[in-house]
């Protein structure tokens, strides 16, 4: 069994088939898997805002929904997987799928919220062709900062995940967090654009770890 034991039984087959189809979704999973529910609810959360603003998923529906309906719909064979890996086909059937409400209460809220972190994670990072796992940490402490607006901002921008996460993390030389600090400045200057330049670094740096 090796890394999937670790994963609650009843979502490790849908993040076994989505890494199989979709390999770089080991990171995301790896990350997820091991958050506790407090975290583990802000990242579901931010992943799908970003695939609502996106028009992944639909604009009524809450993480713990989708994930029940992820679970479920692997059980009856409807799987990335069997959707030829096909995103938009698999999302649609998920969002068609109708759950078994005896068997939603039999499956864990933290089973859900993995399921729909990884499903919509994975079609999150397809579309931007970059692993979001990098943050998935810094998501899980501070929702409210790292924000479904704000990182897509950062992905949009064509920006590197990793840079972003490893720069929050005081993990780069001073030249290369310069570098990556004037790159989001750039960017929170649009949805800032009062907001001096000195002041979006300071608050940056008031951030990191």
């Amino acid at each position: 069994m090796g890394f999937w034991s670790s994963v609650g039984s009843a979502v490790s087959s849908v993040c076994a088939t989505v890494c199989r189809v979709a390999s770089g979704a080991v990171d995301l999973v790896k990350e997820v898997s091991s958050m506790a529910l407090s975290g583990l609810s802000g990242v579901a959360t931010v992943i799908c805002n970003i695939a609502k603003a996106l028009g992944f998923i639909e604009q009524d529906v809450d993480p713990e929904e989708i994930g029940d309906r992820i679970i479920q719909a692997e059980d009856e064979g409807i799987t990335l997987e069997s959707c030829e890996g096909d995103y938009i086909k698999y999302m649609e059937a998920i969002k068609n799928f109708k759950v078994d409400p005896e068997k939603s209460k039999n499956i864990d809220k933290q089973d859900k919220l993995i399921a729909t972190s990884v499903v919509v994670g994975a079609r999150i990072e397809s579309h931007y062709g970059q692993s979001i796992a990098p943050l998935v940490p810094l998501i899980g402490k501070i929702p409210e900062f790292f924000n479904g607006g704000r990182l897509m901002s950062f992905l949009d921008s064509g920006m590197s995940v990793a840079k972003v996460a490893e720069y929050f993390k005081s993990a780069l030389d001073r030249k290369e967090a310069s570098e990556v600090e004037g790159g989001m400045v750039v960017v929170e200057k649009q949805s800032s654009p009062d907001v001096s330049d000195k002041q979006l670094s300071e608050m940056l740096r008031s951030m990191r770890q």
